[in-house]
């Protein structure tokens, strides 16, 4: 998985790209991981995920995004969904995480 980041004002957009899913030694899935706890260390916690470029994802990845979730609201930030295929929106539903994470269509 690559991550791009980009700033829209105050917000930290992680643009993902590729899997989100379980992997020899987690390596698809560490780079979230790492570039959330890296934001909110450095007192960015207003983080946007854009899901548009992931290609699969697993109930790894799903628990992946609920630990990021997590780990912003701790440091009481503001943590968004942004763009998820319908593939990935249909598991976000299934799960019922989308009632507990804000998710919309898209972020300029």
């Amino acid at each position: 998985m690559d991550i791009t980041r980009r700033f829209l004002g105050g917000t930290a957009m992680l643009d993902l790209e590729g899997r989100l899913t379980d992997g020899p030694a987690e390596v698809e899935l560490a780079p979230l991981r790492a570039a959330i706890c890296e934001l909110t260390s450095n007192g960015c916690v207003d983080v946007a995920i854009n899901l548009a470029g992931v290609t699969q994802l697993d109930a790894r990845g799903l628990g992946e995004l609920v630990c990021a979730f997590t780990i912003v609201r701790r440091h009481a930030g503001r943590f968004t969904l942004v763009s998820p295929t319908s593939r990935v929106a249909k598991m976000l539903a299934v799960t019922r995480i989308d009632s507990v994470i804000d998710v919309c269509d898209s972020k300029s």
